[in-house]
């Protein structure tokens, strides 16, 4: 806005100039008056945070940005569109759609991307173990059903985690955390479909540790669906009633979030069992 206000006030001087000065001096003052609102702008640039770019200025900025500013002009021409139509039943549609939509950009504003009752999260987790910069992925598995993550998209991943293992991309650790049905106090190992699972990811190079959920009765805050994909992001899923399909996964890039993940990783720490040490009195 003070850019705006500066051109303002340079379009008022320049005409009082047009009508006392010489032409040279016409020019000389309006170069001028550019390169300040010109350098202003670009300085604005270094130091703005979202709050302070008003709408007039959004475009500019945008355009140091090829790929969004393309977007960016999409929406607006087809907005400029809906806006041109004027029955009410189209117009509540569009607008309740075109709610929804900045429901998403708020929240890819904010550092997240969500997923809900689709398995399209898996192509993102995909892309996540695949980045350069993740050496290291940490998973917690909450299970509560003896066939977790192994229907058809399941075991893709589970495959997936094996070959990046195999070609030494990343290190990959897991904590399960499993329900007293599924892991009875009197028993020293899960049940048997359940462990084969767990036994299949340890033969593979899975670092493995196992705690019962009914342990963390006093911090129930530690019982989370998550993985922590390096320093780079933190996914964290919720699955529907049956405890097998994913109802939402969200994706948080947020520094602070990948914190929160990592001291929730290290608490669990203590009340693990490594599986290896259970390995024992492991039959098949």
């Amino acid at each position: 806005m003070i850019a705006l206000s500066l051109l303002v006030v340079c379009c008022l001087v320049s005409a009082a100039l047009a009508m006392w000065a010489a032409p040279a001096a016409q020019f000389l003052w309006v170069a001028v008056l550019l390169s300040v609102i010109v350098g202003m702008l670009m300085l604005r640039s270094g130091q703005r945070d979202e709050s302070s770019t008003g709408l007039l200025e959004t475009p500019f900025y945008l355009s140091h940005d090829p790929e969004v500013f393309e977007r960016y002009q999409r929406i607006s021409q087809q907005l400029l569109r809906i806006s041109q139509r004027f029955n009410k039943v189209y117009r509540d549609l569009a607008l309740k759609s075109l709610g929804e939509m900045a429901t998403t950009c708020t929240e890819l504003g904010d550092g997240q991307v969500v997923f809900v009752d689709t398995e399209t999260w898996r192509l993102a987790y995909e892309m996540l173990l695949r980045d350069p910069t993740v050496f290291h992925y940490r998973s917690i598995a909450v299970v509560r059903h003896p066939k977790y993550w192994q229907d058809a998209a399941g075991t893709g991943s589970m495959q997936f985690n094996f070959q990046l293992i195999d070609d030494h991309v990343v290190t990959i650790e897991r904590i399960v955390l499993i329900a007293d049905q599924l892991w009875p106090k009197d028993q020293d190992l899960p049940v048997e479909e359940l462990r084969q699972w767990i036994h299949e990811q340890s033969v593979h190079g899975i670092w493995i540790r196992l705690a019962r959920i009914s342990d963390l009765q006093k911090e129930p805050e530690l019982v989370n669906d998550i993985g922590i994909y390096g320093q780079l992001a933190v996914g964290t899923q919720s699955l529907a009633e049956d405890n097998l399909r994913t109802q939402r996964f969200v994706l948080d890039f947020n520094l602070t979030a990948i914190r929160d993940a990592e001291q929730q990783w290290e608490k669990l720490g203590v009340y693990c069992t490594p599986y290896k040490d259970l390995l024992d009195q492991f039959r098949l």
